[in-house]
């Protein structure tokens, strides 16, 4: 028996225990068209003890364990489970492990390590630095459905993004089954997972700030949940996952014994799990797939398929043709809308944002603490200067550790063999006439390529060490010409350091500024090196 109420209006937006109950209970919204209160209200009983017990694992033990960890440790949860659940259920999930794998590889890519993950580029104003972080919501993720596919493909964001997930469903299915083999064999922490028998109509009064709610199957409670106060004003996050729509075009150039026609209708007709997608296809052709199990619509103008820009939810675009102006008409209308394009069977776009339930903020603060809040050093902060940074391994090494290398002077013998060595005689480098001619410079300058290969050798040190590779650069900028007689030298800041989840190496970003002998900017660049988690190696 309910022991309590809660109680909800969009008119005060609040829930509150009523005096005097130790439970709650709470009140469904149901809007008329034309009225801006509830028209009625029916209180729904709170949850059994079971269902109680297992939303608090959610929000204190599982909430607790996530949020502890780094964004690549929470990665690293994923690809355990992506190597362990096809030995414990069997085949069949391999195209939702597959984009699980996906989406941890680019946590590990694209993103740093740490609670606080940078998702823009900081930005001077005055004296401190401006930001976008991504954060853990304060909430949980409530998985709506029974499809066992959809479920594994939204553990993913859900578990990088921090939020423990409750799989509501009142029955027991493949679903069910996914979730049990999971936490059966501890592949996430206590808590981080379970499965709740409460049917989706009934999760409105369990609803707090920060949660996150995914329809993975069309239910007809989406409506109510829409009106939920705190869905309503932004504080909980609905998601329509079955409302990403899979719509497959096959161009008027194709004819039905061609192989890119054959190709498309195989795809088509592959994967027969769900409704399929909506075949969009010349009236033509039509007689081509009679007998098939597709949703057929029929065009005679491209006009006609570029309607399908109005369908509710990302578009999942199959699109097979070989003309060019046809290509352009349907990607021009449709790209906007579409969360990835697979073009003539190959894929053009990426997965949805693997960290979309995480909170955005941004934060203003000075270069020192933005350093510490991201684990990324950035110009400005405070910087160590203990020793050559290349012979520290990733266990020694920390972001700000800086190297000021000995000057090299720039001379027209280094400038000579450069261009005899590479080719390269460009007359700014090789006439002095003709290089007065020039609108830039005022004599014979050095190649830039040849003032990098310098810095670059300027911060070698020579012997064997941690440092095992360079990997390239990122952002190079020549922000002066190099005049013979100048003398140059280099300041090397370590900027990030990301260890790879196995083997025992690691990338790491370096900041770096050639300078001159006034300590004018030159160029600057980002090198990326290959280093030993530990040195010597074990």
């Amino acid at each position: 028996m309910p022991s309590g109420i809660l109680r909800s209006s969009l008119g005060r937006n609040d829930w509150r225990r009523r005096p005097g109950y130790g439970g709650f209970t709470a009140q469904t919204n149901i809007w008329h068209v034309m009225e801006p209160r509830p028209s009625w209200e029916l209180e729904i009983p709170t949850s059994d003890q079971a269902t109680r017990h297992c939303l608090q694992q959610a929000r204190l033990t599982g909430a607790k364990a996530l949020r502890m960890m780094g964004l690549h440790q929470r990665a690293q949860l994923i690809r355990g489970l992506t190597k362990k659940l096809p030995h414990l259920t069997g085949s069949g999930y391999e195209a939702p492990l597959a984009r699980l794998s996906g989406m941890a590889a680019s946590c590990f890519c694209d993103y740093p390590d740490g609670k606080f993950v940078p998702c823009s580029a900081a930005f001077a104003e005055g004296d401190s630095l401006t930001q976008w972080i991504m954060m853990p919501r304060k909430g949980i993720a409530f998985l709506c459905g029974t499809s066992d596919e959809a479920v594994i493909e939204a553990i993913g964001p859900a578990i990088l993004s921090g939020l423990p997930c409750l799989l509501c469903c009142s029955g027991h299915g493949p679903a069910t089954d996914v979730v049990c083999a999971i936490t059966d064999q501890a592949l996430l922490p206590d808590g981080a997972l379970q499965h709740i028998p409460l049917d989706p109509a009934d999760i409105a009064p369990h609803l707090t700030a920060g949660d996150v709610v995914c329809l993975l199957d069309p239910r007809p409670c989406s409506a109510a949940l829409s009106s939920h106060p705190l869905v309503f004003t932004g504080k909980v996050s609905l998601e329509h996952v079955s409302g990403e729509s899979h719509l497959a075009v096959l161009g008027p150039d194709l004819t039905p014994g061609s192989p890119e026609f054959q190709d498309f209708v195989t795809r088509m007709t592959a994967d027969r799990s769900g409704l399929g997608p909506d075949v969009h296809l010349p009236r033509a052709l039509l007689p081509a797939v009679d007998g098939l199990d597709l949703r057929l619509t029929p065009y005679d103008q491209p006009e006609e398929v570029t309607a399908a820009a109005s369908h509710a939810g990302p578009v999942y675009l199959h699109l097979t043709s070989r003309d060019g102006v046809f290509l352009s008409t349907i990607l021009n209308a449709l790209a906007p809308y579409c969360a990835q394009i697979t073009l003539n069977g190959k894929t053009c776009s990426g997965e949805r944002d693997p960290l979309r339930f995480m909170a955005r903020t941004t934060i203003s603060a000075s270069a020192d603490q933005m350093t510490r809040l991201t684990g990324i050093w950035h110009r400005g902060a405070s910087v160590r200067q203990n020793g050559h940074p290349f012979r520290k391994s990733l266990e020694q090494l920390a972001p700000g550790d800086r190297l000021i290398t000995p000057e090299h002077k720039i001379t027209c013998e280094d400038v000579e063999r450069f261009a005899d060595l590479t080719g390269d005689h460009f007359y700014a480098h090789m006439n002095a006439e003709h290089a007065k001619t020039h609108p830039f410079f005022e004599d014979r300058v050095a190649h830039g390529q040849l003032i990098v290969s310098i810095a670059n050798g300027l911060l070698v040190d020579p012997d064997p060490g941690p440092v095992l590779a360079n990997l390239g650069c990122n952002a190079l900028r020549f922000h002066m010409p190099v005049y013979f007689g100048t003398s140059i030298h280099v300041e090397m800041t370590c900027r990030q350091i990301t260890p790879r989840p196995s083997g025992n190496l690691g990338e790491v970003r370096w900041d770096c500024r050639v300078l001159d002998g006034d300590d004018k900017l030159i160029a600057e660049y980002e090198l990326l090196t290959l280093v030993s988690k530990q040195w010597p190696s074990e």
